[in-house]
Parts: C-alpha cells; sequence; structure tokens
C-alpha cells in the first residue's frame, strides 16, 4: 500500500512537472505570433512585386525612347516636313496679325508715330539761346544753329550771318582761349606736374587722365584741343606759374586785347556757363589762335598716343569733319553743355578762301556737322556765281 502510494505520487509529480514545461512554453512563444499576426510576409511579397513592376516600366520607356531614336534617324525628310509646316502656320498667324493691326492703322482714332527730325533733335534740355527766345530765328539756310558765322579772314568780309551779335555760353571753345593764354605766356611746355584731385572737376565727359600721372604742359595742351578734356584745361590753369585766378585774369586780359567786347571768362574749361561770347567775337579768337603753328596742328590732330609713365594713353578728336577729305581744316574746337548746346568753331579753306566759321547752339552733333556741310556748299556756289 505504500509503495503504490508513493508511485502514484511520483506519476502525480511528473504529470505536475510537464504541465508547467508546457504552460511556461506557452507564454514564452506568445509575443512572436503576435508579432507575426500584425506584420504578415503577405506584405513583403506585395513590395517586391511592385519593385519589379516599377522596374519593368522603366525598362519599358527606355525601349520605347530608344525606338522613336531610331525612326527619327531613318526619317529625317519627315521630320524637316513637319518642321515647315509648323512655320507656315506660324507665318500665317503674324500674316493675320499684321491684317488686323493694319485694320487699326486705318481706323480714324489711331495717330502714327512720328518720324525722329534728327536735323532738330535735341536729346537734353532747352539751351540759353531757346530760353531767351533765339530758338524761333531762321535763316536763307534753315541752319539749325541758333547762331552762324562765315567770315573771310584775308578780306575782313562777312560771308553768311545769324544772331552773330548775340553773346551766348560757348561751353569748351573755351579752351581755345585756354591755349592761347598758354602758348603766348611763354612758360616751359615740356615742365611735368603730378595730376591731383583738384583737376577732377565735375563733368559727365570722359577723360584719360588719372589721379598721380605726371604729364607735361604740351601733352595736357594736345588733350585739351584735340578731345577736349576737362582735366587738362583744369591742369593747364592750375600749374600757371601765378596760379588759376590770375590764369582766368589773363584770358580776360586777351579777350579785350583782341577786341572781344561781348566775351567773358569765369574758367578755363567752357563747363562754367557764364563763359560767354558771340560769333563775332570767336571770329577774333580763332584769328588770333591761327597766328601760332603749335595750336592748328594740335587741334587738328585726328588721333593722337601718349606715354605717360608706364601707361600708353590713346586720344581722338572730337570733330568728325577732321578725318572727312572734304574738308581741308586748319584750326577747330567743339564744344557741349546744356546750356550751350553743340558748338563748333574752325578754320578751313573753301574755293581758295581762307574762312572761319562759328556755329553756336546747335541741337544734335548730326546737326552741327550738317550746317556746316551747307554753309560749305552755300560759299561753293557763291564762289562760282561770282567768277562767271
Amino acid at each position: 500500500m505504500t509503495s503504490s502510494l508513493l508511485l502514484w505520487m511520483e506519476k502525480m509529480r511528473l504529470s505536475a512537472a510537464i504541465l508547467c514545461a508546457f504552460l511556461s512554453f506557452s507564454f514564452i512563444a506568445a509575443p512572436t505570433v503576435e508579432a507575426a499576426q500584425k506584420k504578415p510576409a503577405a506584405v513583403k511579397v506585395v513590395k517586391k512585386k511592385a519593385v519589379k513592376k516599377t522596374v519593368v516600366e522603366k525598362t519599358a520607356k527606355k525601349k520605347v525612347v530608344a525606338a522613336s531614336a531610331k525612326k527619327k534617324a531613318k526619317a529625317p525628310k519627315a521630320k524637316a516636313a513637319g518642321k515647315r509646316v509648323a512655320v507656315k502656320s506660324v507665318v500665317r498667324k503674324r500674316a493675320s496679325a499684321r491684317s488686323s493691326s493694319r485694320k487699326f492703322a486705318s481706323s480714324k482714332n489711331y495717330r502714327p508715330r512720328k518720324a525722329i527730325d534728327w536735323a532738330t533733335y535735341r536729346s537734353r534740355g532747352p539751351s540759353y539761346a531757346q530760353l531767351i527766345g533765339l530758338k524761333g530765328s531762321s535763316d536763307p539756310l534753315g541752319l539749325s544753329s541758333t547762331a552762324v558765322l562765315a567770315y573771310d579772314m584775308d578780306t575782313n568780309q562777312v560771308l553768311y550771318e545769324k544772331n552773330a551779335d548775340q553773346p551766348l555760353p560757348i561751353a569748351s571753345i573755351t579752351k581755345l582761349m585756354t591755349a592761347l593764354v598758354i602758348v603766348e605766356s611763354g612758360v616751359n611746355l615740356d615742365d611735368k606736374f603730378t595730376v591731383t584731385r583738384e583737376d577732377f572737376v565735375p563733368s559727365s565727359a570722359h577723360s584719360k587722365l588719372r589721379m598721380g600721372m605726371e604729364i607735361s604742359r604740351r601733352q595736357a595742351l594736345h588733350l585739351a584741343l584735340m578731345s577736349s578734356d576737362n582735366r587738362a584745361a583744369h591742369f593747364l590753369a592750375r600749374t600757371y606759374p601765378t596760379g588759376k585766378a590770375q590764369f582766368i585774369k589773363e584770358m580776360n586780359i586777351k579777350a579785350a586785347l583782341l577786341g572781344m567786347k561781348d566775351s567773358v571768362f569765369y574758367d578755363s574749361i567752357g563747363l562754367n556757363n557764364d563763359n560767354r561770347s558771340s560769333a563775332v567775337d570767336l571770329s577774333y579768337l580763332i584769328t588770333g589762335a591761327s597766328e601760332y603753328a603749335l595750336i592748328r596742328e594740335l587741334s587738328t590732330t585726328p588721333e593722337a598716343s601718349f606715354r605717360i609713365g608706364k601707361r600708353e594713353v590713346i586720344s581722338s578728336t572730337t570733330n568728325r569733319l577732321i578725318k572727312d577729305e572734304d574738308w581741308d581744316i586748319e584750326l577747330q574746337k567743339t564744344g557741349l553743355t546744356t546750356a550751350a548746346g553743340y558748338c563748333m568753331v574752325m578754320q578751313a579753306h573753301v574755293d581758295g578762301k581762307n574762312v572761319a566759321f562759328i556755329f553756336l547752339d546747335s541741337p544734335n552733333k548730326y546737326a552741327r556737322a550738317n550746317d556746316a556741310e551747307k554753309l560749305r556748299s552755300y560759299l561753293s556756289r557763291e564762289s562760282v556765281v561770282a567768277s562767271n
């Protein structure tokens, strides 16, 4: 009895151990099963299928592009024909657009844009001559310049004139008087001085001179007369032995000696619009300046190169007529400010005559040159008539 009871108890203990082992295994395996349920293997299969589908689509697109390229290579004529058709359609559209614009142009409300008259076109504001009412003045040749004079320097005869006695701003024509004072003063033209900040006068005109350059009076005179360099003209007055203020006084003294009764100078450049003179007075200035070969030569140089230190400076004339073979010009100077307009003085040979030309307040440089051509042609015709 005792042995059988012990055997039964042993069996029960073994059964309990097996049951405990089974239950513990169930608790351990439960999270893994739940995770497997949350992330089934079917999802992975779907993703792989999607990737395969994308790759197939890309491959198919490449094949289509390659096939179209082959077709284009095999049939270039067809493509060109297609282009021509497209161009024709565009042309037809443009033609229809033009036809509609023509219809608009033919309507009563449309006003066509006026063509620019370059003979009178003025890109700047009103000049001094316009402000005092000289704009409407006319002359037989219909010249655009407000004041004009043609003067025979050998016979002292006026050949043509328009408002020649009216004092007007003369802009850079002033530099011709600057040159005359420098040459007659007897200063050494080869003396060199340094360009300073003081020479940088306020101006929209371009200058070849830079601060710190060392140049001679001769070089500055050349630049002032040929290319109308403002810094060079200021340099000449600043380096004058007795100073800039005395130099301006010398300019006015020389004007009085030449008989320029309606002229006055306040600077050596012409940027001061109070610098005034008349066409008649400027003919006296041309007569005085033309006596010096240096002024004649420097003012009529088409282009020049200057060696200033290690730098080479190239400059050219502001007068387009200098390069015109039809003109025989001995001396010239141009000028421009808003108050003065486009100005020009010249000494030229016309049919054996030594003629001084003065043009003040032209609307633009083309009109200024055109006035000179008109006046020279007129004087040539007059010479032919007089000889006959």
